[in-house]
């Protein structure tokens, strides 16, 4: 968490000591070299690997940093972490590029965005928030830049858009297409799911849309991710009135200045209103099952 300290504190990137730019370097190629070990061992008995990350996580520190000064994206300083060979020999990032990988190496992932209304999404990673902070997992100056930070879709639409790009220039056809799956979608609409299953190689009959609790720690959360994971944890099945088919954001308004107080309310409600293009693109976009 040290490490998103650093970058949530919004300095430009030539600000930071040697020691925080290691860090965060270090960090992020633990977890590229954790990534590509983990693929290649399921490569080798004929698996399929997923990685899931939030958007911005993978995108470059500098540019998040700036972001929170001017709330908006702009190509910067490139932290860089070294990509497997043959890629590491072209370490070109476009300006579209907002993630910490250069093209090449960007290029060989089979992306999945999945996105969900901002009037759900963004006060759901509020309260996320608050149970990490209550738990100890983040700092109270962190809960800010943090909420700042993930209460916009730009992260997934500029990345969205590169994928399609890359897609459209691609000469030789070896780049398909992202999908992109919308949460009310996947949650209502089993034939999403079935086809998503057929497009990536994994079998459609084993899906499964009810299981088991699993059974929750008696002494507390054990980790961050088991705060992030509480929900899913206490499910028995999907939880379908967590993505209504309506969603009516004036309405929503008033939950939250019940729960969070006026002046967040009315801030999640800008955020919300500002996100809305780019939500109602993507939705555009959205994997259907027809």
């Amino acid at each position: 968490m040290r490490e998103r300290e650093t970058i949530c504190r919004g300095q430009p990137i030539e600000q930071w000591s040697r020691d925080e730019t290691d860090a965060i370097r270090r960090a992020f190629q633990q977890n590229l070299d954790h990534i590509e070990a983990t693929s290649q061992a399921a490569n080798a008995e004929g698996k399929i690997f997923f990685a899931k990350e939030h958007t911005l996580w993978l995108a470059d520190p500098a540019a998040v940093t700036q972001y929170l000064s001017t709330h908006e994206y702009r190509p910067s300083t490139r932290l860089g972490v070294q990509v497997p060979s043959p890629y590491s020999s072209n370490p070109f990032s476009s300006p579209k590029n907002i993630t910490i990988f250069p093209d090449a190496y960007l290029a060989t992932w089979r992306p999945t965005f999945l996105i969900r209304h901002p009037a759900l999404v963004f006060p759901s990673y509020y309260r996320a928030l608050l149970n990490l902070e209550e738990e100890g997992f983040a700092e109270p100056d962190m809960v800010e830049p943090m909420l700042e930070l993930h209460s916009t879709l730009l992260w997934t639409r500029l990345l969205f858009d590169w994928f399609c790009d890359r897609q459209a220039q691609s000469c030789s056809g070896r780049h398909r297409e992202p999908i992109l799956l919308d949460a009310q979608d996947v949650i209502h609409h089993p034939a999403v799911v079935q086809r998503y299953c057929e497009l990536v190689g994994l079998s459609p009959e084993k899906v499964r849309f009810a299981w088991q609790e699993t059974q929750a720690r008696r002494d507390g959360h054990a980790s961050a991710e088991a705060v992030m994971m509480v929900t899913l944890d206490h499910s028995t099945s999907l939880l379908k009135d967590k993505t209504p088919a309506m969603v009516d954001v004036r309405a929503e308004k008033r939950k939250w200045e019940a729960e969070f107080g006026g002046e967040l309310a009315a801030r999640m409600e800008k955020w919300v209103e500002n996100a809305m293009p780019d939500y109602n693109y993507l939705y555009s976009k959205r994997l259907r099952g027809d």
